[in-house]
């Protein structure tokens, strides 16, 4: 039983301790003694950058292989061979796996290595020629990527952990047990499920909640008002919450982190335990399910959110009207709740788009737009690894939003009811969204505006019956606009 409930909870050993690990691969002395000078200097979130030297693929690879957590490989084209750099990209991300890696091609020979034909053909995430990185680009260059890896190991994490409380959340539906004396072990395990992920190791204790037991305790102002299963923070490492056993009985647990977690972190790890605290109160927790879902799925779109300077409120809407288009669809309830938590997860890959490119003020160019275009198989590859039908919707979402009706969208060109129905309900519905919205590349458009663009796009850019409805329905819709 332990072995089985330990599936899965390996530690991410992507926190990072006290600097950032950076790998140099280039076969000319002097461009590892630039970095070093630029990189002595640099100091992100408290930490500075350590960097690993090598001088041909060969040596970067037994790098990698000893040494964890490096967040950005800054690496040459031509060193052994013509291609040992791309070679190096192809090992780093098929051969050894390695997703969360940031990967810049710096080459003082671009004609080896078109910057069009390499962006597309491999998984690099910047490609910069030697000439242009003076001091300030190189520097610009590595905290851009050291924030990009921050976050997306942080949305690593924050999937192991949604796994995990969903792991033990199933076991809960199907056990007959009723006492929460019975469900230590799930509890236990769960939050060593967690220490692992985190690298964090908590310790969890249980306090009777009668007043005999409480007598004593400092705190007893805080289990007086303690609302059954609610999560309280007692600081950046302690957490607490309550399980009923009975009335007027029941167990304050206790969880106790060594370290200090992030407020992310604790937002993720307080709806977990709710659902789960509230699924042992009240014996069954199906009830709470989608609810609790919808806010890890905010939570977690927030964070692209951020990055790409919107506002979580998009994503609430895009959920909001998704599931009334669905409705109007003839669709049943709970397929409802599956699209109104999926599509807020529709531009997840942002994640992986570079600020300069995410945030530009302004056109992208040719070669930007198709670095862009990229974050629909990022959020795809990110949603498909979740076992869940809600993930599932999710990452056909992600991945078909923009294609087109009459076939002329990316990435596929698929046309018609050969793009899933939820990526064109999304279709419209963000297109609608942004345009009554402002962005950083543009004001918001005028109302009328809106509505004769979207009516000129019918059988072109959206699914002509969608396009019906949005009509029909739109006093409906604008009231989200209003309130």
């Amino acid at each position: 039983m332990a072995k089985f409930l330990k599936k899965g909870s390996e530690k991410i050993d992507h926190e990072l301790k006290d600097f950032w690990k950076i790998l140099v691969v280039d076969d000319e002395p002097d461009v590892h003694a630039i970095t070093s000078v630029v990189a002595r200097d640099i100091v992100f979130e408290g930490k500075k950058v350590k960097l690993y030297s090598a001088y041909s693929s060969q040596e970067a690879k037994e790098i990698l292989e000893n040494v964890e957590d490096i967040a950005l490989a800054i690496i040459d084209v031509v060193m052994e061979g013509d291609d040992a750099g791309l070679e190096l990209v192809k090992y780093i991300r098929e051969k050894i796996g390695n997703k969360l890696i940031r990967l810049v091609i710096r080459t003082g020979q671009p004609g080896y290595a078109p910057p069009r034909e390499i962006i597309v053909k491999y998984d690099i995430n910047d490609y910069r020629e030697k000439a242009e990185l003076s001091s300030n680009g190189l520097y610009t260059m590595i905290i851009s990527r050291l924030r990009e890896y921050r976050d997306i190991v942080e949305l690593e994490i924050q999937k192991r952990l949604l796994e995990r409380g969903n792991f033990y959340s199933s076991m809960l539906f199907s056990d007959g047990q009723k006492s929460v004396d019975d469900y230590k072990m799930y509890i236990e395990s769960l939050f060593d499920d967690f220490s692992r992920i985190l690298n964090n190791e908590a310790v969890v204790k249980y306090v009777e909640s009668d007043r005999n037991a409480l007598v004593d305790l400092p705190d007893i102002k805080f289990f007086d008002n303690l609302k059954h299963t609610e999560v309280v923070w007692k600081d950046d490492r302690i957490c607490e919450f309550f399980v009923s056993e009975s009335v007027g009985s029941g167990k304050v647990i206790k969880a106790e982190f060594s370290k200090q977690l992030t407020e992310t972190q604790k937002n993720f790890l307080t709806v977990i335990v709710d659902r789960f605290a509230s699924g042992i109160t009240n014996y069954l927790i199906s009830k709470d399910l989608v609810e609790t879902l919808y806010k890890i799925v905010y939570i977690l779109s927030e964070v692209t959110e951020t990055r790409s300077l919107e506002t979580g409120e998009h994503v609430r809407r895009v959920g909001k009207l998704s599931r009334l288009f669905a409705g109007s669809l003839g669709f049943g309830e709970e397929y409802l709740d599956v699209i109104e938590i999926a599509s807020m997860l529709h531009d997840v890959g942002k994640i992986g788009i570079p600020d300069s490119i995410l945030n530009k003020p302004g056109r992208l160019s040719d070669e930007e737009f198709e670095i862009m275009k990229r974050h629909v198989l990022i959020g795809y590859k990110i949603l498909s690894q979740v076992e869940h039908p809600i993930f599932k919707v999710a990452s056909n979402i992600a991945l078909f939003h923009h294609e087109n009706w009459d076939g002329s969208g990316y990435l596929k060109g698929l046309k018609g009811d050969d793009i899933p129905v939820e990526a064109r309900i999304v279709a419209i519905v963000d297109v609608y969204d942004a345009l009554m919205s402002d962005r950083v590349y543009r004001p918001k458009w005028n109302e009328n505006d809106v509505l004769e663009y979207i009516k000129d796009q019918e059988g072109k850019k959206f699914d002509p019956e969608i396009c019906k409805i949005f009509f029909e329905k739109y006093d409906e819709i604008r009231e989200l606009y209003i309130k």
